[in-house]
């Protein structure tokens, strides 16, 4: 039997720690859990986390540009909601929602202030899914 886990973190590595700290408080409305030198934790909800952790901290480094082989991908049930409270917020201006993963969800992105996708998505019924083999 595989043992139990209680939760997932993401880790994402930044130049300018507290510009990105402020961007998950302020345009996601993230709430922070945990700061300490070179770490700040939010919780994105019951069960999973995310930690920005600053350069010179952890075990990795920061990756200039907006390529960094990590998506925060953000399932939704509502979003709509989302794209009009963060376009409300400013910090969604010309993404519109459009079809993903071969048409089966509707997603829009945004970037963080250090180039890191943010994606929101919500998957599609069977019924209304596009086979993208087609």
């Amino acid at each position: 039997m595989t043992p139990g886990l209680s939760g997932v973190l993401t880790i994402f590595y930044y130049r300018n720690l507290a510009a990105a700290a402020e961007w998950y408080a302020r345009a996601l409305g993230f709430e922070c859990v945990r700061r300490e030198e070179g770490l700040v934790l939010f919780r994105v909800n019951r069960e999973a986390m995310l930690a920005l952790v600053g350069d010179g901290h952890g075990s990795q480094r920061p990756i200039e540009g907006r390529q960094k082989g990590a998506i925060l991908s953000l399932q939704t049930d509502n979003l709509d909601g989302w794209h009009a409270h963060l376009t409300a917020r400013g910090v969604v201006d010309d993404t519109s929602i459009h079809p993903g993963y071969g048409g089966r969800t509707r997603e829009f992105k945004l970037f963080d202030p250090e180039g890191y996708t943010v994606e929101f998505f919500e998957w599609l019924p069977r019924s209304e899914a596009v086979d993208a083999r087609r």
